[in-house]
């Protein structure tokens, strides 16, 4: 990922309905749109995260859908949460296509390189926008 994607990750939102009582506290926010960080088509972008979510149920993963984005809404990208470790995490980032996922660990956000699997902490809290 490039320095100028990097920024502009460390910079997303995210917008959710709230989060189950039950839900852990540790867990990882992917999305399959976009993928290698460039621009779909919509209709690609359904079928991917439909796949997504498809092979994600099939593992058994619980789901909560979280979207991410810029902070004035222009750019957004429904994803999922996932209670999941970090190299599953990476390794879907991976195999759909992402240039990085968001680890969640105790209520603080980091934003994880899906090339290398380095983890930088944003310095805050997840929460919705």
């Amino acid at each position: 990922m490039t320095p100028a994607q990097r920024e502009q990750f460390k910079q997303a939102v995210f917008r959710f309905s709230p989060l189950p009582a039950d839900w852990p506290a540790d867990f990882a926010v992917i999305t399959a749109y976009d993928p290698d960080g460039l621009p779909a088509t919509p209709e690609a972008n359904l079928a991917v995260d439909a796949a997504f979510e498809a092979e994600l149920r099939a593992a058994g993963y619980r789901l909560h859908r979280i979207t991410g984005g810029s902070v004035d809404g222009v750019h957004l990208e429904p994803g999922w949460g996932v209670p999941i470790g970090l190299p599953g995490a990476v390794e879907f980032g991976r195999r759909y296509r992402q240039l990085a996922v968001f680890a969640v660990r105790a209520g603080r956000l980091a934003l994880v390189d899906c090339e290398d699997g380095s983890a930088e902490d944003l310095g805050r809290d997840f929460r919705a926008f």
